[in-house]
């Protein structure tokens, strides 16, 4: 129940933030400090191919992205070679399991070349050893993070694996405020990665990129979300001078789009382009929202 819980208080304060700039004539970046820049990078998480055993299918996805104008493109690591799993509980990677991990990320790297930046998420799946031993089978392909490699529970677990990993680590897609204090003062992240509809909306999540930003520890915002809570996020990303990247999944989909009225399109060439309009500077299309609702939704 905490999640939905916390969805609507982000959601609450992401209405209000709107208002208030639309109230004082200002965008919302304004209100949380000014902007420090109005193109914003995406990350873009391409997950896996269909085939995943077909190397050529890696390739052409990743080129794909790249060819769309995306500078940094994610991958997941627990679908990368599930072909090959021994066994789904013990947060193992057999060597067999984590050899076509590389063979099938190096592939990807040798299609883009060396100038894309490349991440991974291992969506908490691993063991400390196994996360450790990844991360060191992974550092010839350069990649700008590894993601929650362990369950995030526990900030002596992950700053174990990052004491020992040559791979950033990047972690706490689902924290508040304080949870991030604790894994920063522990030492347990490279990079922190706060999402606005978890952190509690965009103040919060700007509380958390300023304490990083202290420790001079980088931003990356996670976005599991459509064009409403990427554009929100956006402007979080304007105002935090450590920003790094902003995700977004869900590429390719026309009602991603749709759904809001900018006036212009949701990415240019791989990056979202803020305004100077009002709120947000965005304006939902009540018609396409309508057409989407669940019957008996207000």
């Amino acid at each position: 129940a905490v999640g939905p819980i916390v969805w609507a208080v982000s959601g609450v304060e992401m209405a209000l933030c709107d208002l208030a700039g639309k109230a004082f004539n200002t965008p919302v970046y304004n209100l949380l400090g000014g902007k420090y820049r109005d193109r914003i990078l995406i990350y873009a998480d391409r997950s896996c191919p269909h085939d995943i055993a077909n190397l050529e299918e890696w390739r052409e996805l990743a080129c794909a992205a790249r060819d769309d104008g995306f500078r940094v493109i994610k991958f997941d690591l627990d679908v990368t070679a599930f072909d090959h799993t021994e066994d789904e509980w013990n947060r193992a990677i057999p060597l067999r399991q984590l050899n076509k991990i590389v063979q099938r990320l190096t592939a990807v790297r040798e299609a883009v070349g060396w100038d894309v930046e490349l991440t991974v998420d291992g969506h908490m799946h691993y063991d400390v050893r196994d996360s450790i031993r990844l991360a060191n089978a992974l550092a010839d392909l350069k990649l700008m993070w590894l993601e929650d490699p362990t369950p995030i529970v526990n900030p002596d677990a992950l700053a174990r694996v990052r004491d020992k990993s040559p791979i950033a680590i990047c972690a706490a897609e689902m924290f508040i405020t304080e949870q991030f204090r604790l894994f920063v003062d522990r030492g347990a992240l490279d990079i922190v990665h706060p999402d606005v509809l978890f952190s509690g909306g965009l103040h919060e999540t700007k509380k958390i990129a300023d304490y990083a930003d202290q420790h001079y520890i980088p931003l990356a915002l996670h976005n599991n979300g459509g064009a409403l809570a990427t554009i929100a996020a956006a402007h979080v990303a304007a105002a935090s001078r450590n920003f790094l990247g902003l995700e977004c999944h869900f590429l390719g989909s026309k009602f991603l789009e749709d759904f809001i009225d900018r006036g212009i399109p949701l990415f240019d060439n791989g990056h979202v382009r803020l305004t100077n309009k009002p709120g947000l500077g965005l304006e939902l299309n009540v018609d396409v929202c309508k057409k989407h609702m669940v019957a008996g939704e207000l």
